[in-house]
């Protein structure tokens, strides 16, 4: 695994956390959570898998 591929691991990871965090704050709706792991988990799919 490249450098690059770890870091946007763990990029994609913080920001999948920081979503949870806030929904659980009740900062962010259900709907907003889902919007957020959605868009997360595909930014990370077509980079990892297109480098």
């Amino acid at each position: 695994m490249t450098e690059f591929k770890l870091g946007l691991l763990i990029a994609s990871l913080a920001v999948i956390v920081f979503a949870v965090a806030l929904y659980r704050q009740r900062a962010l709706g259900r709907n907003g959570l889902v919007t957020a792991i959605a868009a997360t988990a595909a930014v990370f799919a077509a980079m990892f898998f297109t480098q």
